[in-house]
């Protein structure tokens, strides 16, 4: 999606393949967040008309985030991040003796759906199933079918941070369902890049940031809180979610119940600009032009003499990121690669190996993967 290119400035200088981390925001998205700061500044933060555009932004946000997963707007709450959205979950469930909560991998799990279970286990007794996994980080389901029974909540990535392995969440959520188990995702790597469909995932809880793979801004992600699920007790409570009749004090209805205090709106606003931005692009497209250059690269990478690619090879159970480790160091090549004006990170991939990845998005091209790749073969 060469056409794209100029939205973000910086593609004229840099190969930016760490969206896995934190994307680039486009002009449109930034234009969004000084729009809403320049409008406040003219009319008042806390004038009439602000609230009443205000009121509008959210409203759109929620309904955006609903063609983007399928879901009702009311469904949607606003939350800082992945985290903030999983902690949720953690702390607000009435937990009783003898739950049992499931991990795929355990700390093989990206740790903001990790500790917020261990946490939980280790104060209150609960017990942590963790499933075992293979190379790609991928589960035996008849482990989780056994695991299953007994479990109050099942927790999984959708897709993975370290390898870009996709679960099959899908069956996960027909398994879930038929042994009672709750079910939360982790969609952080998946929303933006993949297709996520929560009525058919049949999970009744999820959450993702809008600054990876959506290209909105840091700040604000979103929390999605099924109509099925229990209800959940928020961690804090205000004006904004709560009410007072004489001397009865009571939560408002969903999602004003778990969004307590002022939200970020101008993160709001940004996150409407980039929802509205890829939703336009949409994401099959995206996930196309993101895996083209995703294959182009293993395709180079393999050619190399001692680099081990990690994740799946069939290009449907995987995302558009490739890790590869080789026998230097992961956290030097990443440090050269920049030097040289390539962005990638280093990350964890079991076992105390350290693999470096790469996480293309659209507006990447097959040519900036090959200078990765010449690149590397350089540096070995």
């Amino acid at each position: 999606m060469d056409d794209l290119r100029p939205d973000f400035p910086l593609t004229k200088k840099l190969v930016y393949m760490n969206n896995g981390a934190v994307a680039p925001t486009p002009l449109a998205v930034i234009k969004a967040v000084t729009d809403y700061m320049v409008r406040c500044a003219d009319e008042g933060p806390d004038s009439a008309s602000i609230s009443d555009y205000t009121t509008s932004l959210l409203k759109e946000v929620r309904q955006r985030v609903g063609h983007l997963i399928n879901c009702e707007p009311e469904e949607v709450v606003l939350v800082q991040s992945t985290t903030d959205g999983i902690n949720m979950v953690a702390n607000g469930l009435a937990w009783q003796e003898g739950d049992a909560i499931i991990v795929r991998g355990g700390k093989h799990e990206h740790y903001a759906n990790y500790f917020p279970w261990l946490r939980l286990s280790r104060d209150r007794s609960i017990a942590l199933r963790e499933l075992p996994i293979d190379a790609n980080g991928l589960f035996d389901m008849v482990e989780l079918e056994k695991a299953s029974r007994g479990s109050r909540l099942v927790a999984m990535s959708h897709a993975l941070y370290n390898t870009g392995a996709v679960m099959p969440l899908e069956e996960v959520g027909r398994i879930a369902r038929e042994n009672n188990a709750l079910f939360c995702v982790d969609a952080a790597q998946s929303a933006g890049t993949i297709l996520v469909d929560v009525k058919k995932i049949g999970c009744h809880f999820m959450a993702f940031p809008g600054f990876k793979w959506l290209c909105g801004p840091t700040g604000i992600g979103v929390f999605y809180c099924s109509k099925k699920a229990p209800e959940l007790a928020p961690h804090a409570i205000g004006g904004e979610s709560a009410t007072l009749s004489g001397s009865t004090l009571a939560y408002m209805d969903m999602p004003a119940r778990l969004q307590a205090g002022f939200r970020n709106y101008p993160g709001a606003a940004g996150l409407e600009a980039a929802l509205r931005y890829m939703l336009r692009i949409g994401i099959g497209n995206a996930r196309s032009a993101n895996i083209k250059v995703a294959n182009a690269l293993r395709e180079e990478l393999a050619r190399i003499p001692g680099v081990t690619l990690h994740g799946p090879e069939e290009e449907s159970r995987r995302t558009s990121l490739v890790a590869f480790t080789t026998k230097l160091d992961s956290s030097f090549i990443a440090r050269k690669m920049e030097e040289n004006g390539i962005i990638v990170a280093e990350r964890d991939i079991g076992d105390g190996k350290k693999a470096v990845r790469a996480a293309p998005h659209f507006f990447n091209t097959e040519e900036e993967a090959a200078r990765v790749a010449s690149l590397l073969k350089s540096l070995l």
